[in-house]
Formats: C-alpha cells, structure tokens, sequence
C-alpha cells in the first residue's frame, strides 16, 4: 500500500510544476531555491542560480528595489503585485508582476523571502493595445465629424433646397461607404478585388472637396484588399487636415496629388499651396495622426510617410512598396499614367 502524500511533498510539487518563477532568498538577498519556472523565465539554470546574489536579476536602474524589499520583509510585510522589470540572463528586459513574502524561522524571525514572479509581457503588450485603439478610435471619431461638417458645407454651397443638400449628402457618404466595401469580403465569402489607386484618392477626396478641380496624376495601378484601409486612413488624414488648415481651406489654394513608380518603390507627393502649418501649429511635434499615419504606412506598405512645411505650403511624402501596395511584384517603372 502505497503511503500518504505529506503537506511537503504538495508544495514541492506545486513549485515544481508552476509556470510562474518561484524563488527562495536569505536577507542576505542571496538565492537558495530556483524551481524550473524560474529557469524558463530568467534562463538561468539552478546550478546557476542558487548561491548569487538575487540582484544578478535587477537592471542597473532597479537595484535600488532590493534594500526596499528586505527592509519591508524585516517588518514582516507582504509585497503584493509589483510590477517591475527584470533581466534575464541573454541581457533582454522583461516585465514581471512580483509577489514577496515573508519567510520566518521556527522561532518567529524573518529568515528570508519567497518570491512569485510573473511574466507579463503579453498583458503589457495587450494594455498598450487597447490605448492605442481607444486613441485611434477618438482620432477617428473626431475625422469622421470633420468628413461630415466639410461634406455638409461643400454641398451646402451648390443645393438650392433641403432635399437636393440631403440627396448630395446621401450620394457622398455611399461613395465612401463603397470604398471601403472594396476592402471587405462580402458574407458570400467573395474576395475583394481591389481598388484602382485614382478612383480611390477621387472617392475619398469628394466630401471635402465637392466640384473643385484638383490635379492628381497617377499611374494605373490597382490598390490590394489589404492595402485600401491603411492608404484610406493616410488620405483622410491629410484631406481633413487640408479642410481645417491647408489647402482646402478658406486661405487655401487646392492640393495637388501626384504619383510615379521608382523601381520597386510607388512615391506618392501631396502638395498645398498655403500659408500652411500642422495641426499642432508646431513643426517639430509630431500629433496623433502623424503617428497614426507613419505607423500604417510603416506596418501595411512597407514604406515611410513625412511631411515637410514651408511658406509655400506643406508637401507630404508617401514612400510605398509598390508590391505591397498592388499585392504582387512590382511593375516595370513608368508605365501608363492617369491625369485627373
């Protein structure tokens, strides 16, 4: 018969299979126990480990943290959910939520401390997520709002009645609706199938300004499913910014669009000839949807987004894999262009 399982025997067998590190130190701060989750968070393997100072885990900045912990252990307090950062033994940093507890001797004493140390990369990764989706979200709401008013004041100019400015509306929001569609599979499973790169600019472009010649040249290329939304959050961007500031402005003189191959490369040249200035009204900061837009052209098209200010007005430069952008490989430079 085999004998009972002891309350020692558990715990051992707790530690040792726990996904957390757990770790065992002296108020000397020195290691004395290193179960393997502990060798597979920090890489360190308990020959290692055990016998150097736990501090060999601090980065420079953080050392300080140890003489904090043990004096609150001599008090006999609990550490519960630091967060803090720790280095593993290849150098790389790595968020950790660390729990510290108190371990006392038969008599009573403060002997050491138990340590729990979790990874938490993938919820640090998640939080930054969420805020940078709520800002996008806000940013985008905010957009949508200038799309609107602009749209509202364009057709405004021309409708004669309420209906012919309701019908006007009507037709400006399906138009950019269908852009967007064009991005989607349809709830046949159907794929997209893209879009033609001066359609897209025309579409988006129209509510915020209705009749008004623009010069766009392009050359013919057809915009990939993956490629339209991020390249339609650029020119959003820019339009709404041109509405507010630039060059659709009321100070304004128009924008011209133009757009060429090079190489392997699609440059893309917004131009506004204004007394143009960021929507910040500095230059050298960079607001949201500059990030914005640097980031999804950086991500989704393999290339850069700048814009540069003078008293002329502001260029914007759009610097594109053109594989990325059309979905396949790059076309001969130069081929076909489009006046609009």
């Amino acid at each position: 018969m085999d004998s009972p399982v002891s309350l020692q025997q558990h715990l051992a067998a707790i530690v040792e299979g726990s996904d957390d590190a757990i770790v065992t130190k002296g108020l000397d701060s020195i290691i004395q126990t290193w179960n393997p989750g502990a060798e597979r968070l920090f890489g360190y393997s308990a020959e290692e480990a055990i016998g150097q100072p736990i501090t060999m885990l601090f980065p420079d900045e953080r050392k300080d943290e140890e003489a904090d912990f043990i004096a609150r252990l001599r008090r006999g307090e609990q550490i519960a959910h630091f967060e803090t950062i720790r280095k593993r033994k290849d150098g790389t940093l790595v968020p950790i939520s660390l729990t510290v507890s108190p371990v006392r001797g038969i008599d009573g004493n403060v002997i050491g401390a138990s340590k729990i140390a979790r990874d938490i990369t993938l919820q640090r990764e998640a939080a930054q997520q969420q805020r940078l989706l709520l800002s996008e979200m806000h940013h985008r709401v905010g957009n949508s709002f200038a799309v609107a008013g602009g749209l509202l004041s364009i057709a405004a100019r021309k409708a004669n009645t309420v209906q012919e400015l309701v019908t006007v509306v009507r037709q400006r929001l399906h138009a950019l609706a269908r852009v967007h569609s064009q991005a989607l599979t349809d709830p046949t499973g159907a794929q997209p199938e893209g879009a033609n790169l001066a359609n897209l600019f025309s579409a988006i472009l129209q509510p915020f300004t209705g009749d008004l010649k623009m010069r766009m040249e392009f050359p013919e290329i057809t915009v990939c499913p993956s490629a339209i939304t991020p390249l339609s959050l650029v020119i959003f961007e820019l339009a709404t910014n041109a509405v507010k500031y630039g060059g659709l402005s009321e100070d304004g003189n128009g924008i011209s669009i133009y757009a060429k191959h090079l190489g392997d490369r699609l440059i893309i040249r917004w131009q506004e000839s204004c007394a143009t200035k960021p929507a910040s009204g500095e230059p050298d900061r960079v607001g949201f949807g500059t990030r914005m837009s640097q980031s999804a052209v950086s991500s989704s098209l393999g290339g850069t987004f700048c814009r540069d200010f003078d008293l002329g007005g502001m260029t914007a430069t759009l610097d594109l894999d053109l594989a990325a952008v059309t979905g396949a490989a790059a076309t001969t430079a130069g081929e076909g262009s489009r006046t609009v």
